[in-house]
């Protein structure tokens, strides 16, 4: 704020709430928060507290590339932890809110739905 005002800005160009999201989109590899691909996951991910955006936006990303399942390591470290029963219960509790539906095969390989859009990861171990 007072750098800001120091450079004659009346207002800071991105507010807090606004940064979170284009980093959480930055770690998603989404870098242009202009292009029109991300609206529809951005939307999708209303419902989605703020320090989950981040895992949410890597797996729809992954959906939409028609990529398989982000592995827990990286849902974690976009997380912002290292513990994969937290990397659990994130995605339950993303179950629990509807905006993505995970299921396991048979060869314990993981898929996550996102009914908002339509789409689905591929299979991953």
């Amino acid at each position: 704020g007072v750098r800001c005002r120091m450079k004659g800005l009346r207002k800071p160009p991105l507010d807090l709430p606004a940064f979170r999201k284009r980093f959480a989109m930055a770690l998603a590899g989404m870098s242009d928060s202009a292009d029109p691909r991300w609206e529809e996951p951005i939307r999708a991910a209303d419902p989605v507290p703020e320090d989950m955006l981040a895992p949410f936006l890597l797996i729809a990303r992954a959906a939409m590339e028609g990529e398989p399942c982000p592995e827990d390591t990286v849902l974690a470290r976009a997380y912002g932890t290292s513990s994969p029963g937290r990397v659990r219960r994130l995605i339950e509790y993303m179950e629990k809110l509807g905006v993505i539906v995970a299921r396991t095969d048979f060869g314990g390989r993981r898929s996550i739905g996102i009914p908002a859009l339509g789409l689905s990861t591929a299979a991953a171990e």
